[in-house]
């Protein structure tokens, strides 16, 4: 329509022809505002993430993920388990003490949704798991099973009910002495989430972030697409401003006298299952859908399904 009406337009012997140097001008600046793709990789949390942006130029697109993955690294620093001065590992430090030990927001809003999830799936989901993620760490090391006693010792040492708040200044206590956080099974998503907030912030509109088995997409690439594929076992998905997880043993196991255990351990009878089978989440965002998808490998399928239905996911198992 609107080269119809130039060409119109140029018939007459009116026609203000500085226009044409500004349609030539408007013209170049929807070109140089088209959406390119962009990828980047960065090594943290124990794995790759991989980020891909639709932006204008290389600039904007590298300027944007390069925030991100500082986000990404400040995460780290709060969360990990496997670094002794990360803020949790300082926490867990304290634990049995009787001290309230102010957190970040970080720590704190990570531990407000694990608190939602741990309720939500029956105890499937704890961050309190520490103590036998540590055990089996030593057990794989050691190439041999841990024994019931020190299964025991573990558990005994576990429960979310042990984390008090103390919501008037953003501080916790561990009640139990030998008390270990392990966020192995939310980290990833949150951090994506988070990701996803700066790319936000910084004009990216169109984003996928992916990271061990973790991925959160925002708007589709381009307008033609419904969103972006995501292929789930064989089978082709269209997705956007959601997060997909999936949970298994294909890749990640312990093999002790060459018998297979998972790497995500049952909080209720500290070992990890040995019958292979995967869980894929679509939910709202990435942190939900990180911890549902560990929570739902470890409960029965029916009660998962309810569950996943409850929180609007859907769950593919």
């Amino acid at each position: 329509m609107l080269y119809l009406r130039l060409s119109k337009c140029l018939k007459s012997p009116l026609f203000p022809f500085h226009l044409l140097r500004i349609g030539s001008f408007l013209f170049f600046c929807l070109q140089l505002s088209a959406q390119n793709r962009f990828e980047y990789t960065y090594p943290q949390m124990g794995t790759m993430f991989r980020v891909v942006v639709y932006a204008s130029d290389s600039l904007s697109a590298k300027n944007a993920t390069q925030k991100a993955f500082v986000r990404l690294d400040e995460l780290n620093m709060s969360l990990s388990d496997y670094r002794e001065d990360s803020e949790v590992n300082t926490i867990c430090r304290t634990a049995g003490s009787g001290q309230y030990i102010r957190v970040s927001a970080d720590l704190w809003n990570i531990l407000q949704e694990s608190l939602k999830a741990a309720r939500l799936s029956a105890g499937n989901f704890d961050v309190t798991i520490g103590p036998l993620t540590q055990l089996w760490r030593r057990m794989k090391r050691q190439k041999q099973l841990p024994t019931p006693t020190q299964i025991s010792e573990a558990k005994a040492k576990i429960g979310i009910e042990n984390i008090v708040f103390y919501k008037n200044n953003q501080s916790i206590m561990l009640e139990t002495k030998g008390m270990r956080l392990d966020f192995g099974g939310i980290g990833k998503g949150f951090a994506e989430d988070e990701m996803m907030k700066i790319l936000k912030l910084n004009g990216i509109k169109s984003a996928m972030i992916e990271a061990g088995g973790n991925i959160v997409v925002s708007n589709s690439p381009t307008e033609s697409l419904k969103g972006w594929e995501i292929i789930i076992n064989k089978e082709k998905y269209f997705l956007k401003n959601c997060g997909i997880s999936t949970s298994g043993d294909a890749y990640q196991f312990v093999e002790i006298d060459g018998k297979k255990y998972a790497h995500i351990l049952d909080p209720k009878t500290g070992i990890g299952h040995t019958e292979p089978h995967q869980v894929s989440i679509i939910a709202k965002d990435g942190t939900v859908s990180d911890w549902l998808s560990t929570a739902l490998y470890l409960m029965p399928a029916d009660s998962g399904k309810k569950l996943a239905k409850k929180l609007k996911a859907k769950a593919i198992i």
